[in-house]
């Protein structure tokens, strides 16, 4: 083999393991299926405001008290071990009008190494979760940290769920101030963008919250004072697919 060829194949092994790396860990990419990562522009301008990790005594419950405060309706991907743990929270996310979706069971940080049947059940079970406490599962499924792979999405297909991503972040998960949140997410709003904050912990995981607490009512009147309202990810979700 000479060195052109050579210099090709490492070439051509560089670019697959860049696509599947794009495929795998960009939120927006539906190289491995349909993705909805934004929702439709269309009047009234509105975004999505969606929060992951929930329900957790202490976070999420405040966070239900601003939305509500501010007549906000938003989405909550749930993990079905926190659900488990706080019915009652995620009982009370849908008696407030809020939309409920699936986040896995574990929302384990190893998982994107899982096969189909671990997803499948790492989905099933939270669909039980959410279940048990409102009478009907959900149809929306976030993968943990927005990272798909094949089985995923397979999973995620075979179980009945659209797979709902985003496409801006105010980071919230990691340690941060209500003012880095801010500067992340408002020069990115556009009409149907689908924000992704946090109001819950990961099983086994500590986080202070109230950074993103504080970050919502000041987030929602800024939007609101650019013309943007928030809206029903429901509504939104009928455009955005990859």
């Amino acid at each position: 083999m000479n060195a052109s060829t050579k210099s090709l194949l490492v070439g051509g092994a560089g670019a697959l393991l860049g696509v599947g790396a794009y495929a795998t860990f960009v939120p927006q990419s539906g190289v491995w299926g349909p993705v909805i990562y934004r929702g439709t522009s269309d009047d009234p301008p509105r975004v999505a405001l969606t929060f992951d990790d929930g329900p957790t005594a202490g976070a999420t419950d405040r966070v239900l008290d601003i939305l509500g405060e501010l007549d906000v309706k938003a989405a909550f991907f749930v993990i079905g071990r926190n659900v488990e743990r706080e019915p009652q929270l995620l009982a009370r996310m849908a008696a407030q009008g809020h939309l409920i979706g699936n986040h896995s069971y574990d929302h384990s940080r190893w998982g994107i190494f899982g096969q189909y049947r671990y997803w499948r059940e790492q989905i099933a079970r939270t669909d039980t979760a959410i279940e048990r406490v409102l009478g009907q599962k959900s149809t929306m499924f976030r993968p943990p940290m927005g990272q798909k792979t094949p089985h995923i999405m397979s999973a995620a297909r075979q179980t009945g769920h659209a797979v709902v991503t985003w496409n801006v972040r105010g980071w919230d998960g990691l340690a941060t101030t209500t003012p880095r949140i801010l500067r992340r997410i408002l020069p990115q709003c556009r009409p149907g963008s689908i924000i992704l904050l946090h109001d819950g912990t990961e099983p086994g995981r500590r986080r202070d919250a109230s950074p993103t607490i504080a970050a919502i009512k000041p987030l929602v009147l800024e939007l609101r004072a650019r013309g943007l309202e928030v809206g029903s990810l429901a509504e939104m979700m009928k455009a955005g697919k990859a």
